[in-house]
């Protein structure tokens, strides 16, 4: 049965051959060089499965290559000097082997392969758990596993693994995917599915679930258990597609989800191979940099299980898609395209200032009508209100729901338990922020001092001078605790550089630059909804800030009617579905392009249908430049707004977590302060206003690739 078809390591290298169009072969014995003759050709070793140097889960798909002579048909291999009896998958066309090797040690391994001429190759592979961590650092402690509420059985051990299993579901006439058990017979109601290959395959469906780096993940791809073929045979494409959940959590358990989850008709009916995994879901540890690292392993196995995917392609919204981007930025060669829907640039929003202005309207700005509201804002009127229910709660330390564990007398509590666990987003980001040696308490980024809130509405003549001084007067700040205080709050110094060089503040430039990214959104600024639309051009600020350029970034915009809806001509409009046909044919040229990797080669490939768009109410997709032209036909159909720091002043990229100062001069004002005014201004502001004009305090540039932060496994 296709599951006994996994779990050997000849089938599993097997399975890469097929995938790469190749001939597996038994292993040969080793032999020693030809003493006779003299050495002929030489060898080059590279990881298919991932870098030499974040080897994990003790084996990785290797590949030789046989140069100058040389030939792969007698080739032998051996791990840390012991040969290896895994099979070699031999490629004539291109004189390559392939292998899984196993068995490898943790941290530094040599694997060697040795022609029959005397040639020689060799690669060294550090190698972790597949528990890691590799480079996020410290695991979080505690944390609690979620294997039986994701239907895995009582987790093994204190990582929350549990064993590996296998289900079959199909796709019925009616619809809906149901349960298919190996060896039964056909359901009559079993439909067929057309790859974008043009194979026409029984719609049945496998689901490997398992735990990697303690997140529950599932892997699909399409598989009929009754055929002896597999894979490419059967009808994967060869492509890969990985999806991000939303939120922003601060949860200190494993996460959960469900064997059905991963079951997305988009991507399976076309033959994508498609990944979740509970550590891809924002709301649970809002890190990108554990999530990248995460991705980085899911991958890992995929290849070493499957093969190596023509390209690999994200999506998800809101949090789903700060993971791609901040990933992508992060760890460039995990993601070939990106998909953001409802974009967010980042995790490191600036929602306190909507807890803040909240508060001030609850109090001394009570009687304010809501045209002055507004203008503070800067959002579609009540969208800071909605920012304030959904996620200023996870600023608050003793906020038990956010921790999500069983036992919540674990949790901080600042008179009772001032020991316990914290559930605040610098918590789940403690390996990069850094800790105070005085309190123990994870370092928080978040500063507000010199924000002059409102400033666009004083000089837009909507609020007063007298209520701008209130209003900054008032608006104070949070502590460490997430406690609203009465003063501006100062961002940790180490936290606001860290933020900066780790990439979870994401600046738009290190993996970005380099490939396609298609963000398309849903209109949803008139509910009040905080995915508001100006987020897509920040993202974009960022790109062009950090890039010089943003050929390679695509918005698309509908209305909430869209959500598929048909248009004049009777046609779907489902931007996901539109959107993933767009950057098939954008990856698939890119693959094809013998160049290296660069803004170029992506900008070169970019299909006519990747522009700027937006499509009317009656869903006709209409061409459009998106920009802050007020009078522009998409700003027209679907307003843009801003939001409170961009009100103070900020430029659109947003990307300062603490301003530089300058004096207050009130000849830059477009309105007359009293004297009374001016100097109780001058109290509000000691230090000066924000500078907007320079860059942030320790705002550095991205500190490079796969950084390490912390201990890993092996430490």
């Amino acid at each position: 049965m296709a599951a006994l078809r996994l779990l050997g390591a000849t089938m599993l290298a097997g399975t890469a051959a097929l995938a790469a169009g190749c001939v597996a072969t038994e292993a040969p014995a080793a032999s020693a060089p030809d003493a006779a003759g003299p050495t002929v050709g030489r060898i080059e070793a590279s990881v298919l499965s991932s870098k030499p140097e974040f080897v994990t889960g003790g084996d990785a798909l290797v590949e030789f290559r046989a140069l100058d002579g040389a030939s792969a048909a007698n080739l032998s291999v051996s791990v840390n000097g012991t040969p290896s009896d895994a099979a070699l998958v031999v490629d004539p066309a291109t004189n390559t082997v392939r292998t899984r090797v196993i068995g490898l040690r943790d941290g530094a391994n040599t694997v060697t392969a040795t022609t029959a001429r005397g040639a020689v190759g060799s690669i060294e592979l550090t190698n972790y758990p597949k528990d890691g961590p590799v480079f996020s650092g410290p695991h979080m402690t505690p944390y609690e596993c979620r294997t039986v509420e994701s239907g895995l059985g009582e987790a093994l051990d204190e990582n929350c693994n549990a064993a590996t299993r296998y289900d079959w579901f199909y796709k019925a006439t009616d619809g809906d995917f149901k349960p298919f058990t190996p060896g039964a017979s056909t359901p009559t109601d079993l439909t067929p599915t057309t790859t974008i290959d043009g194979r026409t395959v029984p719609y049945i469906v496998r689901v490997e679930s398992g735990v990697i780096n303690r997140s529950v993940y599932r892997l699909a791809v399409l598989d009929d258990p009754v055929t002896d073929a597999f894979m490419q045979d059967e009808g994967w494409n060869g492509r890969l597609g990985v999806t991000f959940g939303g939120g922003c959590g601060t949860k200190y358990n494993q996460g959960a989800n469900t064997v059905e989850s991963v079951l997305s008709d988009l991507y399976l009916s076309r033959g994508f191979a498609f990944i979740n995994s509970t550590e891809l879901v924002n709301n649970q540890h809002c890190n990108q940099v554990l999530q990248g690292e995460t991705l980085m392993m899911l991958k890992e196995h995929f290849i070493e299980t499957y093969g190596v995917p023509k390209w690999t392609v994200g999506t998800g919204g809101s949090g789903g898609a700060i993971q791609q981007l901040g990933i992508t930025q992060m760890y460039p060669g995990l993601l070939d395209g990106l998909q953001p829907s409802l974009a967010y640039p980042d995790s490191s929003l600036h929602t306190a200032d909507c807890g803040l202005i909240e508060n001030f309207f609850r109090n001394e700005g009570a009687s304010w009508p809501k045209t002055k509201k507004q203008a503070v804002e800067g959002y579609y009127v009540d969208t800071c209100a909605s920012w304030e229910r959904s996620f200023v709660p996870v600023m608050f330390a003793e906020n038990a729901r956010g921790c999500d564990l069983s036992d919540e007398s674990l949790v901080y509590n600042a008179r009772n338990n001032p020991r316990g666990v914290r559930c605040t987003v610098q918590e789940m980001r403690a390996n990069i922020y850094g800790r105070d040696p005085a309190t123990g308490f994870a370092r928080k980024p978040q500063d507000n001092v010199g924000v002059q809130y409102g400033l666009k509405a004083l000089n837009d003549g909507v609020i007063t001078p007298g209520e701008f001084v209130l209003l900054n007067e008032n608006v104070g700040g949070y502590d460490i605790d997430g406690k609203l205080v009465a003063q501006r709050v100062a961002g940790d110094p180490i936290a606001i550089r860290n933020a900066y060089r780790s990439g979870l503040m994401n600046s738009g430039g290190g993996g970005l630059a380099n490939v396609p990214i298609l963000s398309y959104r849903w209109y949803t600024d008139e509910i009040s909804d905080i995915h508001s639309r100006e987020r897509d051009l920040s993202v974009r600020a960022r790109l062009e800030k950090a890039n010089g350029r943003s050929d390679n970034h695509v918005i698309w915009i509908a209305g909430r009617t869209a959500r598929p809806t048909t248009n004049a001509e009777g046609e779907v409009v489902d931007l996901s579905s539109l959107a993933l046909d767009v950057m098939t044919e954008w990856l698939d040229a890119m693959a094809a392009d013998d160049a290296p990797l660069s803004p170029d080669k992506v900008a070169v490939n970019k299909p006519a249908g990747a522009v700027d768009a937006f499509w009317t109410l009656e869903g006709v997709k209409t061409p459009a430049v998106m920009d802050w032209d007020m009078s522009s036909p998409v700003n027209q159909v679907y307003p843009i707004h801003l939001e409170p720091r961009l009100v103070a002043g900020a430029p659109i990229a947003n990307d300062v977590f603490k301003c530089q100062l300058k004096p207050i001069d009130f000849s830059e004002y477009e309105v007359e302060f009293a004297p009374s005014q001016q100097r109780r201004l001058e109290r509000v502001f000691p230090d000066g206003v924000c500078d907007w004009s320079k860059p942030g305090v320790e705002q550095v540039a991205l500190g490079g690739a796969y950084q390490k932060w912390g201990a890993s496994a092996l430490d």
